[in-house]
């Protein structure tokens, strides 16, 4: 039985002079260009591999944002191997050239998808051009009387107002970029969302993150991990501590904090960092 390699690396992106630039590598070994990776070490997690092995061969030492893919292939002498993924952002050093690694190049994506020398890291290179999509939070539109409802709330549904607010949300969606929707688990989320979902022929993803009562941590990780234009479908506990964290941390509100029935907040990103946040008005 062939041992399965495990190894991590980073796409390293800043801001240059032509907009986002990408770190790539050339490997004198192989002669070939690719993002930085290496081998994990024994009893080294895969994010401080993949941390390492970019400070290694690129003499940058980084910040580390989310993970934007998994690959496996076969190396060059047959042997299984699984590459894990994650963004960075350079935070200072510099490259010197080594045995491993003789050149580095900050290209733009256009020019790394001709430069690079496998199409995986193409594969790649596309998941993470995916983080600069944003995420769209809206609240379940409005739903039964809670004290009036008998049975399990989660499988309270939407009133008669809306299910009229849910069929709104695929005309002010209209022109934004939509790539997933994820949403609570109860049925006045899913009925939300699901016009939305038959109008781009999507699946609904329901996820216990975005359930009412979750943790905001747990909330913010989804987020955070969630690569393309993504709709959550989430409550009125969640969807303003996430917002109201994100403020926080410094992104840029551009609204005043409501929160109401059938309305949607809009993250904007760059590179799976958020910048900004605008309010949506409920159809």
């Amino acid at each position: 039985m062939r041992t399965e390699i495990r190894a991590a690396g980073g796409i390293v992106r800043r801001h240059g002079g032509g907009g986002v630039e990408f770190a790539l590598v050339h490997r004198p070994r192989y002669d070939d260009w690719t993002f930085p990776k290496g081998k994990a070490d024994p009893g080294e997690s895969d994010e401080d591999s993949a941390e390492r092995e970019v400070r290694e061969e690129t003499g940058l030492r980084c910040e580390r944002g989310p993970e934007v893919a998994t690959i496996d292939y076969e190396d060059h002498v047959g042997r299984p191997k699984t590459v894990r993924y994650w963004l960075m952002y350079p935070a200072g050093g510099s490259f010197s050239p080594s045995h491993e690694v003789d050149e580095m190049r900050w290209v733009d994506a256009r020019s790394a998808r001709a430069l690079l020398s496998y199409e995986h890291d193409r594969h790649v290179l596309d998941a993470a051009l995916m983080f600069d999509r944003p995420v769209f939070l809206i609240r379940h539109a409005k739903a039964g009387d809670r004290d009036r409802w008998v049975e399990d709330d989660d499988l309270r549904p939407l009133t008669k107002k809306g299910r009229a607010q849910a069929e709104g949300l695929v005309s002010l969606f209209e022109g934004e970029p939509l790539d997933r929707i994820v949403s609570s688990p109860a049925v006045r989320c899913v009925q939300t969302v699901r016009p939305l979902a038959l109008d781009r022929s999507l699946p609904i993803e329901e996820h216990d993150a975005l359930a009412e009562g979750a943790k905001v941590q747990d909330a913010l990780a989804i987020v955070r991990a969630s690569g393309g234009a993504v709709a959550m479908c989430s409550h009125g506990d969640v969807i303003p501590s996430v917002v109201l964290t994100l403020a926080d941390h410094g992104i840029e509100m551009n609204d005043e904090p409501v929160w109401k029935k059938g309305s949607t907040w809009a993250l904007e990103r760059d590179g799976g960092l958020f910048t900004s946040v605008r309010y949506l008005a409920p159809p």
